[in-house]
Protein backbone atom coordinates (compact mmCIF):
# COMPACT_ATOMS: atom_id res chain seq x y z
CA UNK A 1 0.00 0.00 0.00
CA UNK A 2 2.91 2.72 1.02
CA UNK A 3 4.62 2.04 -1.71
CA UNK A 4 1.78 2.26 -4.26
CA UNK A 5 1.32 5.42 -2.41
CA UNK A 6 4.38 6.98 -2.99
CA UNK A 7 4.12 5.87 -6.68
CA UNK A 8 1.45 8.09 -7.39
CA UNK A 9 3.17 11.02 -5.52
CA UNK A 10 5.82 10.94 -7.41
CA UNK A 11 3.58 10.23 -10.72
CA UNK A 12 1.52 13.62 -9.23
CA UNK A 13 4.12 16.03 -8.19
CA UNK A 14 6.02 15.45 -11.73
CA UNK A 15 3.88 18.32 -13.81
CA UNK A 16 4.56 20.64 -10.54
CA UNK A 17 8.14 19.73 -10.23
CA UNK A 18 9.28 20.43 -13.81
CA UNK A 19 6.64 24.20 -14.04
CA UNK A 20 8.96 24.60 -10.67
CA UNK A 21 12.49 23.75 -12.39
CA UNK A 22 11.39 25.82 -15.61
CA UNK A 23 10.42 29.03 -13.07
CA UNK A 24 13.49 28.57 -11.75
CA UNK A 25 15.62 28.85 -15.25
CA UNK A 26 13.23 31.70 -16.36
CA UNK A 27 14.18 33.75 -13.27
CA UNK A 28 18.02 33.12 -13.85
CA UNK A 29 17.65 33.74 -17.73
CA UNK A 30 15.71 37.03 -16.73
CA UNK A 31 18.83 37.96 -14.38
CA UNK A 32 21.31 37.88 -17.54
CA UNK A 33 18.85 39.54 -19.96
CA UNK A 34 17.84 42.90 -17.65
CA UNK A 35 17.76 43.90 -13.78
CA UNK A 36 16.72 46.96 -12.84
CA UNK A 37 18.54 48.69 -9.35
CA UNK A 38 16.07 50.44 -7.54
CA UNK A 39 16.96 53.38 -5.19
CA UNK A 40 14.64 53.55 -1.93
CA UNK A 41 12.24 55.99 -1.33
CA UNK A 42 8.95 56.61 -2.31
CA UNK A 43 7.25 55.43 -4.82
CA UNK A 44 10.83 54.64 -6.26
CA UNK A 45 9.33 51.10 -6.85
CA UNK A 46 6.43 51.35 -8.43
CA UNK A 47 7.74 54.18 -10.50
CA UNK A 48 10.30 51.57 -12.33
CA UNK A 49 7.82 49.50 -12.91
CA UNK A 50 5.36 51.92 -14.23
CA UNK A 51 7.72 53.09 -16.21
CA UNK A 52 8.89 50.52 -17.97
CA UNK A 53 5.41 49.60 -19.88
CA UNK A 54 4.77 51.90 -22.67
CA UNK A 55 1.86 54.32 -23.63
CA UNK A 56 0.02 51.18 -25.21
CA UNK A 57 1.07 49.34 -22.36
CA UNK A 58 3.41 46.79 -23.75
CA UNK A 59 6.74 46.22 -21.71
CA UNK A 60 10.00 47.60 -22.41
CA UNK A 61 11.64 44.18 -21.24
CA UNK A 62 8.76 41.74 -20.38
CA UNK A 63 11.92 39.16 -18.31
CA UNK A 64 13.20 42.49 -15.93
CA UNK A 65 14.16 41.78 -12.88
CA UNK A 66 13.43 44.72 -10.44
CA UNK A 67 16.46 44.50 -7.45
CA UNK A 68 16.34 46.15 -4.62
CA UNK A 69 19.13 47.07 -1.57
CA UNK A 70 20.30 45.35 1.16
CA UNK A 71 18.06 47.10 4.42
CA UNK A 72 16.17 49.63 1.82
CA UNK A 73 12.90 51.29 2.70
CA UNK A 74 10.32 51.14 -0.15
CA UNK A 75 7.62 53.20 0.92
CA UNK A 76 4.60 51.93 -1.72
CA UNK A 77 2.84 54.86 -3.65
CA UNK A 78 -0.42 52.79 -4.33
CA UNK A 79 -0.70 48.78 -4.71
CA UNK A 80 1.81 47.28 -7.33
CA UNK A 81 -0.91 45.96 -10.06
CA UNK A 82 0.53 44.58 -13.40
CA UNK A 83 -1.07 42.29 -16.57
CA UNK A 84 -0.37 39.51 -18.64
CA UNK A 85 3.70 39.51 -17.66
CA UNK A 86 6.03 38.05 -15.08
CA UNK A 87 7.01 40.47 -12.56
CA UNK A 88 10.22 39.47 -10.25
CA UNK A 89 11.39 41.62 -7.37
CA UNK A 90 14.23 40.55 -5.81
CA UNK A 91 16.51 41.57 -2.97
CA UNK A 92 20.23 42.26 -3.77
CA UNK A 93 22.65 39.42 -4.25
CA UNK A 94 24.15 38.35 -0.43
CA UNK A 95 21.25 41.06 1.32
CA UNK A 96 21.97 41.19 4.83
CA UNK A 97 19.32 42.66 5.75
CA UNK A 98 15.27 42.17 3.77
CA UNK A 99 14.43 45.23 1.94
CA UNK A 100 11.39 46.45 3.36
CA UNK A 101 7.84 47.39 1.20
CA UNK A 102 5.67 49.49 3.27
CA UNK A 103 2.40 51.05 2.23
CA UNK A 104 2.77 54.59 2.35
CA UNK A 105 -0.02 57.07 3.15
CA UNK A 106 -1.47 59.77 0.57
CA UNK A 107 -2.74 63.41 1.46
CA UNK A 108 -6.34 61.97 2.42
CA UNK A 109 -5.01 59.81 4.97
CA UNK A 110 -5.26 56.93 2.42
CA UNK A 111 -3.00 53.86 1.88
CA UNK A 112 -2.92 50.78 -0.30
CA UNK A 113 -2.07 46.86 -0.19
CA UNK A 114 1.15 46.19 -1.65
CA UNK A 115 0.52 44.13 -4.89
CA UNK A 116 -2.47 43.08 -6.95
CA UNK A 117 -0.93 41.01 -9.40
CA UNK A 118 -3.08 39.65 -12.58
CA UNK A 119 0.35 37.90 -14.30
CA UNK A 120 3.09 36.00 -12.53
CA UNK A 121 4.97 37.06 -9.52
CA UNK A 122 8.03 36.21 -8.04
CA UNK A 123 9.48 37.86 -4.79
CA UNK A 124 12.54 36.88 -3.24
CA UNK A 125 14.30 37.91 0.16
CA UNK A 126 12.14 40.81 1.18
CA UNK A 127 10.10 42.01 3.82
CA UNK A 128 6.25 42.93 2.93
CA UNK A 129 3.58 44.63 5.49
CA UNK A 130 0.31 45.88 5.07
CA UNK A 131 0.45 48.08 8.16
CA UNK A 132 1.10 51.42 6.25
CA UNK A 133 3.77 54.19 7.63
CA UNK A 134 1.39 56.10 10.37
CA UNK A 135 0.23 52.36 11.87
CA UNK A 136 -3.06 52.04 9.66
CA UNK A 137 -3.54 47.99 8.80
CA UNK A 138 -4.95 47.64 5.04
CA UNK A 139 -5.89 43.88 4.16
CA UNK A 140 -4.52 41.06 2.17
CA UNK A 141 -0.87 41.75 1.26
CA UNK A 142 -1.37 39.74 -1.87
CA UNK A 143 -4.64 39.79 -3.56
CA UNK A 144 -4.82 37.63 -7.35
CA UNK A 145 -6.96 38.82 -9.37
CA UNK A 146 -6.36 36.97 -12.23
CA UNK A 147 -7.09 33.30 -13.36
CA UNK A 148 -4.35 31.00 -14.03
CA UNK A 149 -1.50 32.90 -12.21
CA UNK A 150 2.04 31.35 -10.72
CA UNK A 151 2.84 33.00 -7.43
CA UNK A 152 6.37 32.60 -6.20
CA UNK A 153 7.57 33.87 -2.76
CA UNK A 154 11.06 32.80 -1.31
CA UNK A 155 12.66 33.81 1.59
CA UNK A 156 10.57 36.68 1.99
CA UNK A 157 8.68 37.88 5.61
CA UNK A 158 4.85 38.69 4.94
CA UNK A 159 4.05 40.61 8.14
CA UNK A 160 0.55 42.78 9.39
CA UNK A 161 -2.54 42.45 7.91
CA UNK A 162 -5.98 43.01 9.15
CA UNK A 163 -7.40 39.69 7.04
CA UNK A 164 -5.38 37.54 4.93
CA UNK A 165 -1.24 37.27 3.38
CA UNK A 166 -2.78 35.63 -0.04
CA UNK A 167 -6.42 36.37 -0.99
CA UNK A 168 -6.31 34.05 -4.11
CA UNK A 169 -9.55 35.61 -6.69
CA UNK A 170 -8.88 33.70 -9.33
CA UNK A 171 -9.40 30.02 -10.56
CA UNK A 172 -6.36 27.70 -11.64
CA UNK A 173 -3.48 29.88 -9.57
CA UNK A 174 -0.18 27.85 -8.44
CA UNK A 175 0.86 29.64 -5.54
CA UNK A 176 4.33 28.67 -4.01
CA UNK A 177 5.83 29.57 -0.82
CA UNK A 178 9.04 28.57 0.46
CA UNK A 179 11.33 29.74 3.19
CA UNK A 180 9.43 32.36 4.48
CA UNK A 181 7.66 33.92 7.21
CA UNK A 182 3.78 34.52 7.44
CA UNK A 183 3.22 36.41 10.68
CA UNK A 184 0.44 38.75 12.70
CA UNK A 185 -2.13 38.35 10.41
CA UNK A 186 -5.88 39.31 11.82
CA UNK A 187 -6.52 40.69 15.30
CA UNK A 188 -7.72 39.05 18.63
CA UNK A 189 -11.18 41.36 18.30
CA UNK A 190 -11.74 39.67 14.83
CA UNK A 191 -10.76 36.13 15.08
CA UNK A 192 -12.74 34.95 12.27
CA UNK A 193 -10.12 36.87 9.95
CA UNK A 194 -6.42 36.04 10.07
CA UNK A 195 -5.87 33.91 7.84
CA UNK A 196 -2.31 32.96 5.60
CA UNK A 197 -4.36 32.13 2.22
CA UNK A 198 -7.55 32.79 1.35
CA UNK A 199 -8.90 31.01 -1.73
CA UNK A 200 -12.83 31.78 -1.84
CA UNK A 201 -13.63 28.64 -2.92
CA UNK A 202 -11.87 29.13 -6.07
CA UNK A 203 -10.49 26.18 -7.53
CA UNK A 204 -6.97 26.08 -7.61
CA UNK A 205 -3.92 24.39 -9.16
CA UNK A 206 -1.08 24.12 -6.54
CA UNK A 207 -0.57 25.11 -2.91
CA UNK A 208 3.15 24.31 -2.39
CA UNK A 209 4.60 25.19 1.16
CA UNK A 210 7.93 24.09 2.23
CA UNK A 211 9.86 25.59 4.77
CA UNK A 212 7.83 27.99 6.11
CA UNK A 213 7.55 29.51 9.65
CA UNK A 214 3.67 30.90 10.33
CA UNK A 215 2.76 32.25 13.83
CA UNK A 216 0.31 34.67 15.32
CA UNK A 217 -2.78 34.42 12.67
CA UNK A 218 -5.55 34.77 14.74
CA UNK A 219 -7.94 32.55 12.36
CA UNK A 220 -5.89 29.51 9.74
CA UNK A 221 -3.14 29.41 7.78
CA UNK A 222 -5.17 27.79 4.84
CA UNK A 223 -8.86 28.65 4.42
CA UNK A 224 -10.04 27.00 1.16
CA UNK A 225 -13.78 26.94 1.61
CA UNK A 226 -14.59 23.94 -0.53
CA UNK A 227 -12.88 25.17 -3.47
CA UNK A 228 -11.00 22.16 -5.45
CA UNK A 229 -7.02 21.94 -5.25
CA UNK A 230 -4.86 19.25 -7.63
CA UNK A 231 -2.15 20.06 -5.58
CA UNK A 232 -1.20 20.36 -2.07
CA UNK A 233 1.86 19.68 -0.21
CA UNK A 234 3.02 21.06 2.84
CA UNK A 235 6.43 19.83 4.03
CA UNK A 236 9.02 21.05 6.60
CA UNK A 237 6.66 24.18 7.89
CA UNK A 238 6.44 25.47 11.61
CA UNK A 239 3.09 26.93 13.00
CA UNK A 240 2.55 28.87 16.58
CA UNK A 241 -0.51 30.19 17.71
CA UNK A 242 -2.94 29.36 15.24
CA UNK A 243 -6.28 30.60 16.19
CA UNK A 244 -9.65 30.48 15.96
CA UNK A 245 -10.23 27.68 13.15
CA UNK A 246 -9.20 24.60 11.17
CA UNK A 247 -5.29 25.72 11.19
CA UNK A 248 -4.93 23.78 7.39
CA UNK A 249 -8.42 23.25 6.01
CA UNK A 250 -7.63 22.08 2.63
CA UNK A 251 -10.91 21.23 1.22
CA UNK A 252 -11.09 19.02 -1.50
CA UNK A 253 -7.92 17.37 -2.37
CA UNK A 254 -6.94 15.17 -5.41
CA UNK A 255 -2.89 15.12 -4.04
CA UNK A 256 -1.50 16.12 -1.31
CA UNK A 257 1.01 15.83 1.47
CA UNK A 258 1.60 17.23 4.65
CA UNK A 259 4.49 15.67 6.53
CA UNK A 260 7.48 16.62 8.89
CA UNK A 261 5.93 20.01 10.32
CA UNK A 262 5.47 21.03 13.68
CA UNK A 263 2.69 22.58 15.03
CA UNK A 264 2.34 24.28 18.57
CA UNK A 265 -1.13 26.07 19.51
CA UNK A 266 -3.12 25.26 16.35
CA UNK A 267 -6.80 25.51 16.46
CA UNK A 268 -6.03 27.08 20.08
CA UNK A 269 -9.79 28.41 20.63
CA UNK A 270 -11.15 25.00 20.79
CA UNK A 271 -15.30 25.09 20.12
CA UNK A 272 -17.78 25.12 21.84
CA UNK A 273 -19.64 21.58 22.11
CA UNK A 274 -23.21 23.51 22.87
CA UNK A 275 -22.59 24.99 19.04
CA UNK A 276 -20.89 22.50 16.99
CA UNK A 277 -22.08 18.79 16.16
CA UNK A 278 -18.26 17.79 14.46
CA UNK A 279 -15.50 18.19 16.40
CA UNK A 280 -12.73 21.06 14.94
CA UNK A 281 -9.42 19.45 13.37
CA UNK A 282 -6.37 20.89 13.34
CA UNK A 283 -6.00 19.28 9.89
CA UNK A 284 -8.85 18.98 7.44
CA UNK A 285 -9.79 17.54 3.77
CA UNK A 286 -12.50 16.74 2.37
CA UNK A 287 -13.30 13.62 0.34
CA UNK A 288 -14.11 14.11 -3.50
CA UNK A 289 -16.94 13.35 -4.23
CA UNK A 290 -18.12 10.35 -7.09
CA UNK A 291 -18.07 13.15 -10.26
CA UNK A 292 -14.82 14.05 -9.22
CA UNK A 293 -13.20 10.81 -9.13
CA UNK A 294 -14.40 9.80 -12.05
CA UNK A 295 -12.97 12.77 -14.06
CA UNK A 296 -9.69 13.40 -11.72
CA UNK A 297 -8.69 9.70 -10.20
CA UNK A 298 -8.81 8.76 -6.79
CA UNK A 299 -7.92 10.91 -4.37
CA UNK A 300 -4.51 10.47 -2.38
CA UNK A 301 -3.13 11.70 0.56
CA UNK A 302 0.21 11.10 2.35
CA UNK A 303 0.37 12.18 6.05
CA UNK A 304 3.13 11.44 8.87
CA UNK A 305 6.39 12.71 10.90
CA UNK A 306 3.91 15.61 12.29
CA UNK A 307 4.12 17.00 15.99
CA UNK A 308 0.52 18.32 16.85
CA UNK A 309 0.86 19.79 20.62
CA UNK A 310 -1.43 21.76 22.70
CA UNK A 311 -0.18 23.71 25.37
CA UNK A 312 -1.67 22.70 29.00
CA UNK A 313 -2.41 26.47 29.96
CA UNK A 314 -4.74 26.83 26.90
CA UNK A 315 -7.10 23.98 27.41
CA UNK A 316 -6.88 24.71 31.43
CA UNK A 317 -8.53 28.03 30.09
CA UNK A 318 -11.24 26.47 28.23
CA UNK A 319 -14.70 26.42 30.11
CA UNK A 320 -16.52 23.35 30.76
CA UNK A 321 -18.46 23.43 26.57
CA UNK A 322 -15.34 24.07 25.11
CA UNK A 323 -12.86 21.50 23.82
CA UNK A 324 -10.05 21.04 22.46
CA UNK A 325 -9.37 19.95 18.35
CA UNK A 326 -8.45 16.94 17.30
CA UNK A 327 -5.58 16.58 15.74
CA UNK A 328 -7.33 15.52 12.13
CA UNK A 329 -10.57 14.76 10.22
CA UNK A 330 -12.33 11.88 8.96
CA UNK A 331 -10.73 11.74 5.77
CA UNK A 332 -7.01 12.70 6.77
CA UNK A 333 -7.21 10.05 9.35
CA UNK A 334 -8.66 7.59 7.38
CA UNK A 335 -5.43 7.81 4.95
CA UNK A 336 -3.42 7.80 8.00
CA UNK A 337 -4.95 4.44 9.09
CA UNK A 338 -4.78 2.85 5.69
CA UNK A 339 -1.02 4.04 5.15
CA UNK A 340 -0.43 3.13 8.83
CA UNK A 341 1.65 6.15 9.28
CA UNK A 342 0.08 7.08 13.13
CA UNK A 343 3.26 5.54 14.93
CA UNK A 344 5.31 8.47 13.31
CA UNK A 345 3.35 11.70 15.16
CA UNK A 346 4.76 13.53 18.10
CA UNK A 347 2.86 15.03 20.67
CA UNK A 348 5.75 17.18 22.61
CA UNK A 349 6.15 20.20 24.14
CA UNK A 350 8.86 21.90 22.03
CA UNK A 351 10.40 24.83 24.16
CA UNK A 352 11.58 27.67 21.08
CA UNK A 353 15.37 29.50 21.50
CA UNK A 354 12.90 32.67 21.28
CA UNK A 355 9.09 32.10 21.01
CA UNK A 356 5.51 33.73 21.62
CA UNK A 357 4.33 32.69 24.49
CA UNK A 358 0.91 30.60 24.67
CA UNK A 359 -2.12 33.11 24.26
CA UNK A 360 -4.21 31.71 27.19
CA UNK A 361 -5.37 35.04 27.83
CA UNK A 362 -6.83 35.81 24.33
CA UNK A 363 -8.42 32.40 25.01
CA UNK A 364 -10.20 33.43 28.42
CA UNK A 365 -11.31 36.84 27.16
CA UNK A 366 -12.89 35.24 24.25
CA UNK A 367 -14.74 32.81 25.86
CA UNK A 368 -15.75 34.66 29.27
CA UNK A 369 -16.16 38.34 27.68
CA UNK A 370 -19.59 38.30 24.93
CA UNK A 371 -18.36 41.41 23.31
CA UNK A 372 -14.83 40.38 22.62
CA UNK A 373 -13.96 43.95 22.15
CA UNK A 374 -10.77 44.68 24.12
CA UNK A 375 -8.80 41.13 24.27
CA UNK A 376 -4.95 40.82 24.92
CA UNK A 377 -2.78 41.05 21.98
CA UNK A 378 -0.66 38.05 20.56
CA UNK A 379 3.07 37.90 22.23
CA UNK A 380 4.97 39.75 19.85
CA UNK A 381 9.04 40.23 19.84
CA UNK A 382 10.62 43.17 22.25
CA UNK A 383 11.54 46.35 19.94
CA UNK A 384 14.36 45.58 17.78
CA UNK A 385 14.13 41.61 18.08
CA UNK A 386 12.48 39.05 16.65
CA UNK A 387 11.35 35.48 17.41
CA UNK A 388 14.27 32.45 16.76
CA UNK A 389 12.04 29.06 16.59
CA UNK A 390 14.78 26.77 16.78
CA UNK A 391 15.10 24.63 19.28
CA UNK A 392 17.22 22.28 21.27
CA UNK A 393 18.41 18.72 19.97
CA UNK A 394 17.11 16.96 23.15
CA UNK A 395 13.80 17.04 21.88
CA UNK A 396 12.28 13.88 20.03
CA UNK A 397 11.00 16.62 17.01
CA UNK A 398 14.87 17.42 16.59
CA UNK A 399 15.36 13.92 14.81
CA UNK A 400 11.36 13.19 14.48
CA UNK A 401 11.36 14.03 10.66
CA UNK A 402 11.15 11.49 7.77
CA UNK A 403 14.38 11.41 7.35
CA UNK A 404 15.41 11.69 10.76
CA UNK A 405 15.76 15.74 10.31
CA UNK A 406 14.56 18.45 12.39
CA UNK A 407 10.84 18.79 12.49
CA UNK A 408 9.53 22.58 11.25
CA UNK A 409 11.00 24.75 9.20
CA UNK A 410 14.57 23.92 8.60
CA UNK A 411 15.62 27.78 8.21
CA UNK A 412 15.97 27.72 12.19
CA UNK A 413 18.79 25.24 11.88
CA UNK A 414 20.50 26.92 8.81
CA UNK A 415 18.89 25.04 5.99
CA UNK A 416 17.27 26.25 3.19
CA UNK A 417 15.41 24.29 0.41
CA UNK A 418 14.92 24.84 -2.68
CA UNK A 419 11.81 24.53 -4.98
CA UNK A 420 13.62 21.11 -6.35
CA UNK A 421 12.03 18.40 -3.95
CA UNK A 422 13.60 15.11 -3.62
CA UNK A 423 10.65 13.38 -5.65
CA UNK A 424 12.35 11.59 -8.55
CA UNK A 425 10.59 13.50 -11.30
CA UNK A 426 8.56 10.88 -13.82
CA UNK A 427 7.33 12.24 -17.03
CA UNK A 428 4.40 10.96 -18.86
CA UNK A 429 4.93 8.76 -21.99
CA UNK A 430 2.17 9.63 -24.41
CA UNK A 431 -0.34 12.77 -25.10
CA UNK A 432 -3.20 11.87 -23.05
CA UNK A 433 -6.61 13.65 -22.67
CA UNK A 434 -7.66 13.47 -19.04
CA UNK A 435 -11.23 15.26 -19.38
CA UNK A 436 -11.97 18.16 -18.58
CA UNK A 437 -13.35 19.57 -14.60
CA UNK A 438 -16.50 20.33 -14.02
CA UNK A 439 -18.56 18.65 -16.49
CA UNK A 440 -21.35 19.83 -16.70
CA UNK A 441 -19.69 23.59 -16.22
CA UNK A 442 -21.36 26.78 -16.16
CA UNK A 443 -19.08 29.58 -16.75
CA UNK A 444 -16.14 27.33 -17.36
CA UNK A 445 -14.26 24.25 -17.24
CA UNK A 446 -10.29 23.28 -17.60
CA UNK A 447 -9.28 20.37 -19.76
CA UNK A 448 -6.76 18.39 -18.20
CA UNK A 449 -4.24 16.59 -20.28
CA UNK A 450 -0.81 14.65 -20.21
CA UNK A 451 2.26 15.87 -22.33
CA UNK A 452 5.26 13.81 -22.98
CA UNK A 453 7.14 16.73 -24.46
CA UNK A 454 7.06 20.44 -24.20
CA UNK A 455 4.46 21.26 -27.09
CA UNK A 456 1.92 23.97 -28.66
CA UNK A 457 -1.14 23.20 -27.40
CA UNK A 458 -4.39 24.78 -29.09
CA UNK A 459 -8.27 23.69 -28.08
CA UNK A 460 -11.02 24.09 -30.44
CA UNK A 461 -14.29 23.56 -29.63
CA UNK A 462 -17.80 22.38 -32.10
CA UNK A 463 -21.35 22.30 -31.33
CA UNK A 464 -22.86 19.37 -31.98
CA UNK A 465 -23.67 19.98 -35.97
CA UNK A 466 -20.01 20.41 -36.49
CA UNK A 467 -19.57 24.22 -36.71
CA UNK A 468 -16.42 25.78 -34.53
CA UNK A 469 -18.06 27.76 -32.34
CA UNK A 470 -14.67 28.73 -30.22
CA UNK A 471 -10.85 28.48 -30.05
CA UNK A 472 -7.97 28.77 -27.22
CA UNK A 473 -5.12 30.48 -28.75
CA UNK A 474 -1.84 28.22 -28.70
CA UNK A 475 -0.03 28.12 -25.85
CA UNK A 476 3.61 26.65 -25.33
CA UNK A 477 3.23 24.50 -22.35
CA UNK A 478 5.92 22.00 -20.71
CA UNK A 479 5.82 18.14 -20.07
CA UNK A 480 4.02 16.90 -17.30
CA UNK A 481 1.08 15.21 -16.21
CA UNK A 482 -2.59 17.06 -15.38
CA UNK A 483 -1.65 19.74 -17.88
CA UNK A 484 -4.88 22.36 -17.40
CA UNK A 485 -6.13 25.02 -19.99
CA UNK A 486 -9.27 26.52 -19.34
CA UNK A 487 -12.82 27.44 -20.84
CA UNK A 488 -15.07 30.19 -20.91
CA UNK A 489 -18.33 29.72 -21.70
CA UNK A 490 -18.70 33.28 -23.37
CA UNK A 491 -21.37 33.78 -25.32
CA UNK A 492 -22.11 29.92 -25.63
CA UNK A 493 -25.45 28.82 -24.80
CA UNK A 494 -26.63 25.47 -22.84
CA UNK A 495 -25.93 22.10 -24.61
CA UNK A 496 -23.13 19.28 -25.67
CA UNK A 497 -20.26 20.52 -27.32
CA UNK A 498 -17.23 19.01 -28.87
CA UNK A 499 -13.68 20.09 -28.20
CA UNK A 500 -11.11 18.95 -30.12
CA UNK A 501 -7.37 19.21 -28.41
CA UNK A 502 -3.98 19.30 -30.37
CA UNK A 503 -0.32 19.05 -28.88
CA UNK A 504 2.81 19.74 -31.26
CA UNK A 505 6.22 19.40 -30.68
CA UNK A 506 8.45 19.51 -33.46
CA UNK A 507 6.98 17.71 -36.49
CA UNK A 508 4.83 15.09 -34.22
CA UNK A 509 1.20 16.51 -34.07
CA UNK A 510 -1.32 14.58 -31.61
CA UNK A 511 -5.11 15.83 -31.21
CA UNK A 512 -7.66 13.55 -29.18
CA UNK A 513 -11.30 14.92 -28.79
CA UNK A 514 -13.93 15.35 -25.62
CA UNK A 515 -17.01 16.29 -25.18
CA UNK A 516 -18.26 19.15 -22.55
CA UNK A 517 -21.41 20.20 -21.55
CA UNK A 518 -22.88 23.47 -20.72
CA UNK A 519 -25.41 24.20 -18.66
CA UNK A 520 -26.53 27.94 -17.76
Amino acid sequence: MINDTNRLFKQVFASTLALIMVMMVQVQDVQAQRTVTVDQGVGTLNEAIVSDTTETGERVDSSTVYVLSSGGTYLLDGSIEHRGYHLSIVAEEGWTERPKLIPAVDNGGASSRPFRPRGDLTLRGLYVTNEDELGGRNTRIIRVSENDVTITIDNSHLDKDGQSAFRLDGTGIRLFLTNSIVSNIGTTDSPDNGRGVDDRGNQIDTLWFANNTFYNLTSQIIRDDGGLINYAYFNQNTAVNIGKNIAVEFGPVVKGVMKDNLFINAAFYGYNTNDDDDPLAVVSVDSLTQSETDSLGAQAFTANNNNIYLSASITEAYPDTVEAPVNFNATVSAFIEAQGSASTFLNEDVTFTSGPAAPADVVTTFWTDPTNENPPSFPTPGEGESFDFGYADTFDSYTGGSNGQQLGALSWFGTLVSNEDDISIERPNTFKLNGNYPNPFNPSTSISFDLAEASDVSVEIFNMIGQKVMSIPVQRLAAGSNQNLRVEAGSLTSGIYIYRITAKSGNTITSNTGRMTLIK
